[in-house]
């Protein structure tokens, strides 16, 4: 019995496991660079998410720590762009830069990465799809989940 808890946990918990930046929106090149771009949460929707960004350069096959990296943010629809500043110290990880924010409304959006290191420069443009917010979301579904789960094996514990 112990042994299929423990691999419903070990299950159940998988589905919130991610990767560093999140999921891989596109990686495209942009002048001397490669723009990798990840995004989160997934599915993408409106409120708080995260882009981060790897930028390489594929002559040396490093990653470029010192670029400045910008997003410029439109709704596909029009209306108010969103220009954003990267940064190291947003990122999850040292290889990334990343930018914080909230985004207005659910939509089709259109994202272009503009690179910049020393005389050097290059952009880089994708979509992504973004969702209306959730009223529950993923992060805390588990939470309430976990509820009636703990209820039901305190009732099987006492019934044995």
């Amino acid at each position: 019995m112990k042994k299929y808890l423990l691999l419903f946990l070990l299950c159940a918990s998988t589905s919130a496991a991610f990767a560093d930046g999140g999921r891989l929106r596109f990686r495209e090149p942009a002048g001397p660079f490669i723009v990798t771009l990840f995004t989160t949460p997934d599915p993408l929707s409106t409120g708080q998410v995260d882009f981060s960004v790897a930028v390489e350069r594929p002559d040396t096959q490093g990653i470029v720590q010192n670029a400045d990296v910008t997003f410029l943010l439109q709704p596909a629809n029009g209306g108010d762009r969103l220009v954003l500043h990267a940064s190291h110290g947003a990122a999850t990880s040292q290889f990334l830069q990343a930018a914080n924010f909230t985004l207005p409304h659910k939509g089709l959006w259109r994202v272009t990465v503009a690179v910049r290191q020393g005389k050097e420069s290059g952009t880089c443009s994708g979509e992504v799809d973004v969702l209306p917010a959730y009223l529950v979301t993923s992060g805390i579904t588990w939470e309430i989940a976990a509820v009636p789960l703990l209820v039901l094996l305190f009732f099987v514990h006492q019934w044995r």
